[in-house]
């Protein structure tokens, strides 16, 4: 087991990283909370685990628990459901010092720490993130919002755990398509700040593609240190912080935009695989970048089997109204000027940078470029 004291700011909680890690978490909360009051907010995906681990163990230590289950789709990270656990909070008398475990992917995660942040102006909140994605990305930094309309994370604040559990078991029960989607958030990291990572990911693809524990602990564990090196002491984004947005601009655009009544077309970590794409072409034309820089970016997504470009037509979209709508949805996004937009772009393999004024009409070509 891996245990790390992770400090943002003021404050500062344990990261415990290993298998099996669900059953300690009673006694750490029975450290750090004299209240007895838990919600755990789950993906019902996870019943049989929080039912007979989870729950059964903090039960098994004096605590009140509570079970609040929903559906892991981004449809449901919105205020409807927001409103619902406030209601179950303030139906079940938690006090400002009860905790909310939330149990489950970005989601989950995004949508219980919103509710954490904001009840009683904030109670104790526990992430326990399932997927890959959440694990090395989402439960860490304090980033807290639920969707709004059409705007993604329109509605949300900063607000840090007191305890972060990764338990390799959920690993396990993760679909491919959702591991490799986590992979891209890994791939993302080793480009902006670690040619040697980048390598190592090269290197061992069959192996981490595999699951295969030694590697797996490698990537989570190299992925998070990247990620706090960035947040810390840039918790609200105003330097470091902005590099881990690598991609996340015009995937952000690309996942909304294809969004259709079955669903999501693409997972997150794929639009950040294509907004990594879409960037790659910018770089190309704004910085020079090189073809072989590209193409490693390119090479490496394509080896983990994650999307490179958006098929238009095999998705179900006309390409000229699917572009159109991803610049207007760029357009609204918290980082745009009147005819550009501050992004993270990268000219060699383990350093990025900021740039704040990519016109739009560039973006609209990148666009182009990406939506076959």
């Amino acid at each position: 087991m891996i245990k790390k004291e992770v400090v943002f700011d003021r404050s500062s909680y344990p990261l415990l990283i290993g298998r099996g890690t669900l059953t300690e978490l009673a006694g750490l909360l029975a450290e750090r909370t004299r209240n007895r009051d838990v919600l755990i907010v789950y993906d019902n995906y996870f019943e049989a685990s929080i039912n007979d681990k989870l729950a059964a163990s903090l039960r098994a230590a004096g605590f009140r628990v509570l079970l609040h289950p929903l559906e892991g789709g981004k449809v449901n990270k919105n205020i409807n459901e927001a409103l619902k656990i406030y209601g179950l909070l303030e139906s079940q008398d938690f006090s400002r010092d009860s905790t909310l475990i939330a149990v489950g992917g970005g989601v989950v995660g995004d949508l219980g720490g919103f509710v954490a942040s904001t009840y009683l102006r904030g109670i104790n909140l526990v992430h326990v993130p399932t997927t890959l994605m959440a694990m090395i990305d989402s439960s860490l930094g304090g980033k807290v919002a639920i969707n709004f309309r059409k705007t993604i994370n329109a509605i949300g604040s900063y607000y840090h755990p007191i305890i972060n559990l990764i338990d390799l078991d959920f690993i396990d029960a993760l679909p491919l398509r959702d591991y490799r989607a986590g992979l891209a958030e890994a791939i993302k990291c080793a480009i902006i700040a670690d040619a040697n990572f980048f390598q190592f990911l090269l290197g061992r693809r069959v192996a981490i593609l595999k699951k295969e524990e030694a590697d797996l602990l490698k990537v989570i564990e190299r992925s998070i240190e990247i990620k706090i090196e960035h947040v810390t002491g840039d918790v609200h984004e105003g330097g470091a912080r902005l590099k881990l947005n690598y991609g996340h601009t015009l995937g952000h655009a690309i996942e909304v935009s294809t969004v259709t009544e079955k669903g999501d077309t693409y997972r997150h970590g794929e639009g950040v695989a294509l907004g990594i794409m879409a960037a790659v072409f910018i770089a190309r034309n704004h910085l020079g970048l090189t073809d072989e820089t590209a193409a490693a970016q390119q090479r490496i997504f394509e080896q983990y089997q994650l999307p490179v470009s958006v098929d238009s037509t095999k998705i179900g979209f006309d390409r000229g109204v699917l572009i159109k709508e991803c610049l207007r949805n760029v357009k609204k996004d918290k980082k745009r000027k009147d005819h550009a937009i501050r992004m993270v772009l990268v000219k060699e393999i383990g350093r990025s940078t900021v740039y704040n004024d990519v016109p739009f009409a560039l973006i609209e070509q990148a666009f182009q470029a990406t939506i076959i």
